[in-house]
């Protein structure tokens, strides 16, 4: 039984690195993005909090939230998010978690955020983040504290971009092997061609890998339902998903698939205190 469960361990380890979709402390989180190839750097929403932390700055009212993944349709690929975000007086405050992987193999990120609108034009964001990465039987596991950093801006009403980074430390994973975890970046934009429609598209470097685009669409079909689509590489994804908004509740479901790996499934809910 052990040895079936070392080389499931060494299967997920291969996949995880031929596709480049472990979550090292910064992978997309919510099924909006995920829908639009994963394309969040611009956008203002709840799940800014994992994605840019200046897009929480926007928000005006307490918000609660889940989301799941189901990478390739494999349990021991999950990743498993909650967040909260609280209005202050002076900016937003928000809490996360995240879990990537399963019993034999995962990582963990706790994260805390403080974003502020400094004007209609300007938003800044900083999150502070404890890593750990844990492996079965009883191998000991490592844990690191680093932070990330973004900012949006609106340039014109049609035009937003912006720009992200995380772990800008170099956080170290292995004192043995002098092994880090990666430093990411991106920078996008977001373009509203009517009130109904916009584009986002953004470009995605991981130090450790070659760049990544990342592009979709948003439509508002009414005041209930959203229509989205989009496309990456790095992995190589085409990607679909629709939202729903049910009085205080949003609903985001989406979809991708990869030519060779198959079909990955995401689902968020995200429930907003106070009135709409």
């Amino acid at each position: 039984m052990k040895l079936f469960q070392y080389f499931v361990s060494v299967l997920m380890f291969l996949m995880i690195s031929f596709v480049a979709v472990a979550f090292e402390g910064s992978g997309v989180a919510g099924a909006r993005s995920a829908a639009m190839g994963r394309a969040s750097v611009t956008l203002s929403d709840f799940w800014s909090i994992q994605n840019n932390p200046a897009g929480i700055a926007m928000m005006s009212n307490p918000a609660a939230g889940i989301y799941y993944e189901n990478r390739f349709l494999m349990k021991e690929l999950a990743m498993k998010s909650g967040a909260f975000v609280l209005p202050v007086r002076f900016g937003v405050l928000g809490v996360s978690f995240n879990q990537f992987g399963y019993s034999l193999y995962n990582e963990n990120k706790l994260g805390i955020a403080y974003a502020r609108a400094f004007s209609d034009q300007l938003r800044i964001g900083v999150q502070l983040d404890y890593l750990t990465t844990q492996f079965g039987d009883g191998y000991e596991s490592t844990n690191n504290i680093t932070f990330e950093l973004g900012v949006q801006s609106d340039i014109t009403k049609k035009i937003t971009v912006g720009a992200f980074i995380f772990n800008p430390v170099k956080a170290r994973l292995s004192s043995y092997t002098d092994e880090r975890v990666p430093v990411i970046m991106r920078f996008g934009v977001t373009y509203h061609f009517t009130e109904k429609l916009f584009g986002i598209a953004e470009i995605e470097k991981n130090f450790d890998l070659k760049p990544g685009l990342r592009t979709g669409f948003e439509y508002t079909i009414n005041q209930t339902f959203y229509a989205r689509i989009g496309l990456s590489t790095q992995p190589g994804l085409l990607t679909f998903g629709s939202g729903f908004r049910i009085g205080n509740l949003n609903l985001d479901l989406s979809a991708g698939m990869h030519q060779v790996l198959g079909v990955s499934a995401q689902a968020g809910l995200i429930y907003h205190f106070g009135s709409k």
